[in-house]
């Protein structure tokens, strides 16, 4: 049989919906490797494509440009963390362990972050509006729990939510400290158990460790109650 020999001037044909989500699913795995390692600057969509090894048209018709694919990315990535969070253990001590604890099982998103912290431009944070709402959503439950009476009136929001992900990212994103300080690295066993000893006793020492009666939600946060001297000087064990 000879080859068959397409008009020109003729488009390519458009793939089919189950073979057209493989492909996306593809690129998007080749895209997250190609990010992860090189940020959204230094990555290329030849590269991309390679990977996945497809055509740069197919990677286009996708995702139409390599903006739109790092944006698909992170919303995927806001979705996974947020359905993580939804489905973790009540409890402010609990719920910021399992913070850390998923962060230890994503390393790539801290990564993500570190060449975002690099790279990006004033002004220039991709899926933005997308995650102002996520922070937007913490603010707003927190202050329905301060309004409550369940956090102190004159805690400031906006910082408390920061600092509740600077403990549990900072070590992942800043190893060689870590391992300035404790001689361990990160991702070893024994410096996590350590840290979540530690998370759950200063956890423990601001919010007690019980979540509010009825709650839901990944910032829900419990009653403060008032500790013995004793118990608030106390160190946790394994530090």
């Amino acid at each position: 049989m000879g080859n068959t020999v397409r008009p020109i001037g003729t488009r390519q044909r458009r793939p089919k919906s189950r073979d057209l989500n493989r492909t996306r699913a593809r690129i998007l795995a080749a895209a997250r490797s190609e990010f992860v390692a090189r940020g959204f600057a230094g990555a290329r969509t030849r590269t991309i494509a390679r990977r996945a090894g497809v055509n740069q048209w197919m990677l286009c018709y996708c995702f139409g440009s390599k903006k739109n694919l790092y944006r698909e990315i992170l919303r995927e990535r806001l979705a996974e963390r947020t359905r993580a969070m939804e489905s973790g253990p009540h409890g402010f001590a609990a719920r910021l362990v399992h913070l850390f604890t998923t962060t230890t099982q994503d390393p790539d998103g801290v990564r993500l972050l570190q060449w975002e912290a690099l790279t990006a431009r004033k002004g220039e944070l991709l899926a933005a509006e997308e995650r102002r709402a996520v922070a937007r959503q913490a603010k707003a439950r927190l202050d329905s729990l301060r309004q409550r009476g369940l956090l102190p009136p004159e805690v400031d929001l906006e910082q408390l939510w920061i600092s509740v992900l600077a403990l549990a990212i900072f070590p992942l994103a800043f190893p060689q400290l870590a391992r300035l300080a404790t001689g361990l690295d990160p991702t070893d066993a024994r410096f996590q158990a350590r840290r979540v000893a530690f998370l759950t006793w200063l956890a423990e020492r601001l919010l007690p460790a019980d979540s509010v009666p009825g709650s839901s939600g990944i910032h829900d946060w419990p009653q403060r109650v008032k500790r013995p001297r004793a118990a608030r000087a106390e160190r946790p064990s394994g530090l």
